[in-house]
């Protein structure tokens, strides 16, 4: 949590989260929110408009959450690279951890998440600031990798931020096939698109 969050909030906020692991949006309840924060129903209503809205912000959390892991990562990655190979493995390792079955769960999340949205038009905007928020800051990240040489600099930057965390959903196309692709093959092909359209020749 950022800080300069109220206290009241931020626990209101990690309470919907905490139900929000074993519940579906539409199972909490406001009074489960209140018992399990020892929080009244004057402040709920205090620091959010509703429950929905309080639920809403969990969700946002939850869903920012995984692209701040890459951004970590990233960050990391160009702090410790002396070249574009080292970047290369790095990002071998991020794509075999994202297109994981073990993680399609974040993958169906996010989907419910923009789904949600779609028919929200006061979580549409908190989306569409969050989205726009995290997408520039993985651009940064891209360019100064670009700078660095290990990026090429003739494709877009924002473009590349959007591509990387649009193919960490897509996947879940398969994710419910009978037939699933192979993970190993999958991230292969990935990898080859990483190293032949993003990275600079090593």
């Amino acid at each position: 949590m950022a800080s300069g969050v109220h206290p009241t909030k931020e626990k209101l906020i990690s309470t919907a989260a905490e139900l929000l692991k074993t519940l579906h949006p539409s199972e909490i309840s406001s009074e489960m929110v209140l018992s399990n924060s020892g929080i009244s129903k004057g402040s709920l209503y205090h620091h959010f408009e509703d429950l929905e809205h309080l639920i809403e912000t969990a969700l946002l959390q939850r869903y920012a959450r995984w692209v701040n892991v890459n951004l970590d990562i990233f960050t990391t990655m160009l702090t410790a690279s002396k070249n574009s190979e080292d970047v290369y493995r790095t990002l071998v390792e991020v794509t075999k951890d994202s297109q994981s079955r073990s993680v399609k769960g974040e993958r169906f999340f996010r989907a419910e998440v923009l789904t949600k949205a779609n028919n929200s038009p006061r979580l549409a905007l908190q989306l569409q600031a969050l989205q726009s928020q995290l997408t520039e800051s993985l651009a940064d990240l891209v360019r100064e990798a670009q700078e660095r040489g290990f990026f090429k600099k003739s494709n877009d930057a924002k473009s590349i931020a959007i591509f990387v965390q649009a193919y960490t959903l897509g996947k879940i196309v398969d994710d419910s096939s009978d037939a699933p692709v192979d993970d190993e093959q999958y991230a292969n092909l990935i990898n080859s698109v990483v190293k032949n359209v993003f990275l600079e020749p090593y």
